[in-house]
């Protein structure tokens, strides 16, 4: 009896994509979409370069099979393309990422046996730098703390009291900061979601920021946010609504990157400010403070401590040195001890 042979529906990388990001659009989970239509987009330009796109069309996102893409060859061929385009490794990662997440979902629609499945992704950079760049030293998070904002240009008092609060609330990122709502705020207490991962946190308003608090806290009555940085009236409800905040918020963090990249040239000369900045050396000084990883992974409102360990993991050798430094000092202290004893003893007698 012969085996009926079944036939194979093409499956293309776009449709599959596209799906994705309109699923994410409804979620409002706009920096995956984000990073979504920036893979599909590279993946295009690498098929029209390299001679693969057969349809005529200028992006010839549409029809790229997914059974073609997705083999060791043709991804390591992808990642040296975009290697040769000036892509750093974490975009490496960033786009392979993106399409390993694509691929694990489109599998059980394949339907198909795939010999590569297990060896597809081996070859292929997916790992995250830590960039070690991003913290500052007690010392310098003490210069900008008590920096003398007067003698900074007024546009670049404000960029400076958001840093310093993000840096006093935890390490509270931009895009927390910029969706606090007035509502949030409790006598002392601020309880909001994280933005990311939708984790409740409790952030206490620490004596040292009140005037910076206060200083900053948007007191126009026709907006629900507690900090001026999403220009939307409150009462606007249209339905594009949370995707023109999301864009309000993108133009905030560039301006505020591009101020903080000004900072840097006048308060930190040598150390890059940037975002992260805050996040990165309240968990790197609250690291060297001794702080247990659990209790920083906490605070940090992540969603597991490998999270955290990632922000730390290029301060673990330093800490490990600095231990035994203490560990081989007390061995030496003992044994100077014992042997002033010891002579003491035999001077006694």
């Amino acid at each position: 009896m012969k085996r009926k042979k079944t036939v194979r529906t093409k499956i293309f990388l776009h449709d599959c994509m596209q799906g994705i990001i309109n699923r994410l659009q409804d979620e409002k989970k706009y920096a995956s979409v984000h990073t979504y239509g920036s893979t599909l987009n590279s993946v295009s330009r690498f098929w029209i370069e390299t001679g693969r796109a057969t349809d005529g069309r200028e992006t010839g996102n549409t029809f790229i099979p997914v059974h073609e893409l997705f083999t060791p060859g043709c991804l390591k061929e992808y990642q040296e393309w975009i290697r040769s385009h000036d892509g750093s490794w974490n975009t490496v990662s960033t786009y392979m990422r993106t399409l390993r997440a694509v691929y694990n979902r489109i599998l059980p629609m394949d339907g198909t046996d795939n010999p590569h499945f297990h060896k597809l992704f081996a070859g292929i950079y997916t790992q995250v730098i830590p960039r070690t760049k991003r913290s500052l030293n007690t010392e310098r998070m003490n210069d900008i703390l008590h920096a003398d904002r007067y003698s900074l240009p007024e546009s670049l008092r404000l960029p400076l009291d958001y840093f310093c609060l993000m840096f006093l609330f935890r390490g509270m990122p931009f895009i927390d900061l910029a969706y606090l709502r007035k509502q949030d705020v409790n006598g002392d207490e601020i309880v909001y979601c994280r933005h990311k991962t939708g984790r409740q946190l409790s952030v206490h308003i620490p004596r040292e920021a009140r005037r910076l608090f206060d200083r900053c806290r948007d007191r126009n009555t026709d907006s629900g946010y507690l900090f001026p940085i999403l220009s939307s009236p409150d009462k606007d409800r249209s339905p594009d609504h949370d995707a023109h905040l999301h864009e309000c918020y993108l133009q905030a963090l560039r301006h505020f990157n591009r101020s903080l990249q000004q900072l840097s040239v006048l308060l930190t000369p040598g150390a890059k400010l940037s975002s992260y900045t805050p996040r990165h050396t309240w968990a790197t000084l609250a690291f060297h403070s001794g702080i247990p990883v659990g209790v920083i992974s906490k605070a940090l409102g992540h969603s597991s401590v490998r999270v955290t360990e990632t922000y730390l993991r290029p301060f673990e050798n330093s800490k490990v040195d600095a231990a035994n430094y203490e560990l081989i000092n007390s061995v030496m202290k003992y044994k100077k001890r014992k042997n002033d004893l010891g002579n003491s003893c035999f001077t006694a007698l």
